[in-house]
């Protein structure tokens, strides 16, 4: 890691640079920044391209031990012998001199770091030589610094263009990061990073560094995370100790507060901490004083310090301080939406929590921020406190939320609530956690019908209830179940969106996605409009919407839903929505036929729900990455991811049951076992049928016809063209006709449907069986076509393998069987396994072998592999 890092987002100010030095008419550049920003390797950089282009140059480096010796800084410039004197002037001129006979007239390109530290002779010789035209000056200053009478003289003087270098933005500062760690960093993580950073390179170099050390920053199934807290590491806390020596005792106490307060008003700095404290913080650049409305806050100057403070402020020093900020807010109104939150926070840190009320408004504050540790910290106060059964539900919600779902059970093992609405909620909560976290169906279903019959919040049961059963695979259920809270005019926020969030998936499965987005855009109305008691909601609801789009092939929506939840996650710092948002980004990437760019969103989901997976959809998640490494040819990671899947299985959540068993098929083809995987992509559609997921049953039919075997999906394909709603279930059936009676021209109409969708690997296959059609009827010129299409979306596809885009010479004259034993022994697989794995004899596999050679025209085991440009496992 101690390599230079690569130079990100500086082309235009390198660009600016590299011109005005070499520019005839001007005399140099001062290029001026914040320390860190990166101003050293921009100004090497420049002159490392001027030198390459034949100017002479030489680097000055100031520093604060050369700075009390005259013309210590440029002394190397200077002849060894050549005595200085201590008339000032005279050494100038002659200085000057000597470094314009050595150069031969030719003016010297000077590079001067940090000029700001130059010593007054070194100055004047820098100035001189520019004045009299004798060197270009390429010369950095730190922005605020004092720096000498004739540096600033430079720009002042119009003797040198003062260019100021900002910090990186966003989008460079992440590219830096990715490139710096050499691999992806999740967004979390990556947000976080950037957001104490701020774009200075310095910062973002010593987090990572620091990271690393301490092994908080470390690869999860090949993502970066950050786990623990950002300033843990030993050479950031280093640096910002060094910046908060230079202040005094009590303009570092007026910075710890503003640290663990910030934004802190300025009048109540002011009552605790003398405001000469703060006026000298400020001066010293870490406090920052902005006008927001008709108040003054006080902010750290930069997110950095306040983190490293955070971090290592003695646990006594921070108690006291969290003390005072609380008897300061506590003792008058608390009028703004978070103060209730902040004081709360600070008791706690104190040890001072006492009143339940408090500490469960500011509990609910916290869980709208998605920060679920801090919520249970509170909520756990409250508990003590005597916050009775709410503070209990309000516990378990948090353990929820944390997958800690046999902790919240436990928690709740005392008498629920006797109101009728408190009661009803109690029991979602715990029937929820009864499902998801100990599979106990039966007990749930128990728990939340009773709890449904109440005269007041029975509604919260009830759609609870319907959320299991979407859940357990009852899809018809589901609707009905939610339909007694959605046909509620008046319906409670909390139980409309939980019932909505049920039914649009069901909705959208059973092919009725016109109700199903009516029912999504109902319940995002009332979340939206409650962010703050029902901060999950739209997530949630934007979620199922999602795969409802993307069951009815609405790529492109669904893919703007993705993205736009992923950043929304992102900018909240949650880890568990990310991880959710990823996959989704992931399942798109996916039918899109995007499969490297898949498979990395689907790590990074992996990555991040590994902690926090309340809902068991790392499953799902592994076993679409075991599907998408099977599409890129990697069949030992696929096997790896789908073992790793089957390991998390179980009762709860057997709604992706069908996508993990389809997931399974593609593996199988992935190894060359195809009738193996037709057999398992059929199952798939079965048990999607049986449970009314009839989007994915059509997706599976079409897969079996890819597989090759449309003759005998293609009859209920047409019979779900006419079931469900949208685009995709026409063209589906199409597709397997067209396949069944090898249509050219029907391919190729379903090549361009898929395309329309946004199904590139689809469009691809179609357009590959097209070809052959064409082919085969002596239509070449069409074939050619065809296949020209089919190569240029092979390479949008990012180098997916499927049987559909497998050579032409051996879908075209080799038998389903010839085939599939080929492509295993094509993965050096010996003829006794396959016989094993297809229920053959050795004989069989060996004459179908041979067959398969002669109509090849070759003679051997490399040459299949090689002709069918088997991958071999890594």
């Amino acid at each position: 890691m101690d390599v230079p890092w690569p130079l990100v987002g500086r082309q235009v100010e390198l660009e600016a640079l590299v011109a005005d030095v070499r520019d005839a008419r001007g005399r140099g550049v001062v290029l001026a920044g914040a320390a860190g920003v990166g101003k050293t390797r921009v100004a090497r950089e420049a002159l490392a391209r001027v030198q390459a282009a034949g100017s002479d140059v030489e680097w000055v480096a100031a520093t604060r031990a050369a700075a009390s010796i005259p013309f210590g800084a440029v002394s190397h410039l200077l002849p060894a012998a050549e005595g200085l004197g201590d008339d000032r002037l005279d050494t100038l001129r002659r200085a000057a001199a000597l470094i314009a006979e050595q150069n031969r007239g030719r003016p010297l390109v000077l590079g001067v770091d940090d000029a700001h530290l130059l010593d007054d002779a070194s100055a004047a010789l820098v100035h001189l030589l520019a004045l009299r035209g004798l060197a270009v000056l390429l010369v950095t200053v730190r922005t605020g610094a004092p720096a000498p009478d004739s540096v600033v003289a430079l720009w002042k003087d119009g003797l040198a263009r003062r260019l100021d270098l900002p910090a990186l933005a966003p989008q460079a500062t992440a590219e830096l990061l990715g490139r710096a760690l050499g691999g992806t960093v999740d967004g979390v993580t990556r947000q976080e990073m950037l957001r104490v950073s701020e774009g200075n390179p310095l910062y973002l170099r010593e987090l990572v560094l620091g990271g690393r050390e301490t092994g908080a920053l470390h690869q999860v199934e090949g993502v970066w995370r950050w786990t623990g807290g950002l300033a843990g590491a030993t050479r950031l806390a280093e640096l910002v100790a060094a910046r908060l020596d230079t202040i005094a005792e009590m303009a570092r106490a007026a910075v710890e507060l503003v640290a663990w307060g910030e934004p802190l008003p300025v009048g109540v700095l002011q009552r605790l901490i003398d405001s000469h404290a703060v006026q000298t913080a400020e001066q010293s650049g870490l406090l920052v004083l902005e006008r927001s409305g008709r108040r003054i806050l006080a902010r750290l100057a930069h997110p950095l310090h306040g983190e490293v403070l955070r971090a290592t402020l003695p646990v006594s020093r921070a108690r006291a301080v969290a003390e005072r900020l609380a008897a300061a807010f506590d003792a008058g109104p608390l009028r703004r939406r978070d103060d209730l939150l902040r004081v709360g926070t600070w008791q706690l840190e104190a040890g001072v929590a006492a009143r339940p009320t408090l500490l469960l408004e500011a509990a609910r504050q916290a869980t709208a921020r998605f920060d679920h540790e801090l919520t249970e910290r509170l909520a756990r106060a409250a508990v003590d406190a005597g916050g009775g059964a709410t503070a209990v539900r309000v516990l378990a919600e948090a353990l929820e939320w944390q997958g800690r779902h046999a902790e919240a059970v436990a928690v709740m093992d005392g008498e629920p609530p006797v109101k009728d609405a408190e009661r009803a909620r109690w029991a979602s909560i715990r029937g929820g956690n009864l499902y998801w976290g100990l599979e106990q169906t039966a007990e749930a279903e128990e728990v939340l019908q009773q709890a449904a019959l109440a005269e007041e919040g029975g509604g919260d049961a009830v759609a609870m209830l319907a959320w299991i059963l979407l859940f357990d695979g009852r899809l018809r259920d589901a609707v009905g179940v939610a339909g007694r809270v959605l046909d509620q005019p008046e319906a409670p926020a909390q139980a409309l969106v939980w019932a909505a969030t049920a039914a649009v998936p069901a909705l959208g499965s059973l092919g009725r996605l016109g109700e199903a987005l009516a029912v999504a855009d109902r319940g995002l109305a009332v979340a939206r409009t409650h962010p703050q008691d029902l901060p999950w909601g739209e997530t949630q609801l934007s979620l199922v919407r999602c795969l409802v789009l993307l069951g009815a092939g609405r790529l492109v929506e669904a893919g703007a839903i993705a993205e736009a939840g992923y950043q929304a996650a992102v900018a909240d710092r949650s880890p568990e929505r990310t991880g959710g948002w990823a996959g989704f980004r992931g399942l798109v990437a996916k039918a899109e036929g995007r499969i490297a760019s898949a498979e990395a969103l689907l790590r990074e989901a992996v990555a991040l729900l590994d902690e926090q997976d309340p809902y068991r959809f790392m499953r799902w998640c592994l076993a679409e990455l075991a599907s998408v490494a099977a599409l890129a040819g990697d069949q030992e990671a696929a096997a790896g991811w789908l073992d790793r899947a089957d390991a998390r299985g179980g009762e709860a959540n057997r709604f992706f049951d069908p996508w993990v068993e389809l997931d399974r098929a593609w593996v199988a083809a992935g190894t060359g076992e195809l009738t193996k995987a037709v057999q398992l992509a059929t199952q798939a559609a079965e048990l999607a049928r049986a449970s009314g997921q009839f989007t994915f049953e059509a997706l599976a039919l079409h897969d079996v016809a890819r597989l090759g075997a449309p003759a005998g999906v293609r009859q209920r394909l047409e019979e779900l063209a006419g079931l469900l709603e949208g685009r995709l279930a026409p063209v589906l059936a199409t597709s397997a006709v067209a396949l069944a009676t090898r249509d050219g021209a029907a391919l190729d109409r379903a090549a361009a449907a898929f395309q329309d969708l946004g199904a590139l690997l689809l469009t691809a296959e179609a357009a590959a069986a097209a070809a052959r059609a064409h082919q085969a009827a002596g239509r070449d010129a069409r074939a050619n076509a065809s296949r020209e299409r089919t190569s240029a979306l092979a390479a949008v596809c990012q180098g997916a393998r499927t049987p559909g885009l497998g050579p032409d010479a051996l879908t075209s004259v080799l038998t389903p069987r010839e085939r599939e034993v080929a492509m295993l022994a094509a993965n050096r697989t010996s003829s006794r396994q396959i016989a094993a794995r297809l229920g053959l004899s050795v004989r069989t596999v060996d004459n179908y072998l041979s067959r398969t050679y002669t109509k090849l025209g070759i003679s051997s085991r490399t040459e299949l592999a090689a002709l069918l440009e088997v991958q071999t496992p890594r």
